[in-house]
């Protein structure tokens, strides 16, 4: 993605830190594991963020992630993680599923349904961080619904 920055001078790039499907989060450090360790979170979107600028960009890095996974589900450790990812990593815009993600036990459609959704965690995490950006992503399918969640 960061080289082809160059070619197509992307928006944005971002880092899924959500995705528990096996094919991803089952085959090392990847998709929604990563919300386990957000110093190496903070550390790979760092070195995003130096890579593109040594480039001259100043493409932001942004990170999508869930409201938990498997035991680190407390808010917490949601809370830790955001605030080691924005402050260590450089990252100011956050992509929140809202349900928490179970990495054995449910297949990712399942992932994308069974849990709880939880909007009123991202809430607080727009309380607790106002120089963030948060945005939430889970359960939302119609304009209705869009704009009871902006208000």
């Amino acid at each position: 993605g960061l080289k082809n920055n160059t070619k197509y001078n992307y928006e944005e790039i971002n880092l899924n830190c959500g995705c528990p499907s096996p094919r991803v989060s089952g085959r090392g450090c990847f998709g929604a594991v990563l919300m386990k360790t957000p110093d190496t979170v903070a550390e790979i979107t760092q070195s995003m963020l130096l890579a593109l600028q040594s480039q001259g960009y100043s493409t932001p890095v942004t990170v999508k992630c869930r409201i938990g996974v498997d035991k680190f589900d407390s808010y917490e450790h949601l809370h830790s993680f955001i605030s080691t990812v924005s402050s260590r990593g450089g990252v100011v815009h956050f992509i929140i599923h809202a349900r928490k993600a179970h990495l054995k036990g449910l297949n990712p459609a399942q992932n994308r349904s069974v849990p709880p959704l939880n909007y009123d965690v991202v809430y607080q995490l727009i309380a607790d961080f106002p120089d963030l950006d948060f945005s939430l992503n889970g359960g939302i399918k119609s304009l209705d619904e869009v704009k009871h969640h902006l208000n």
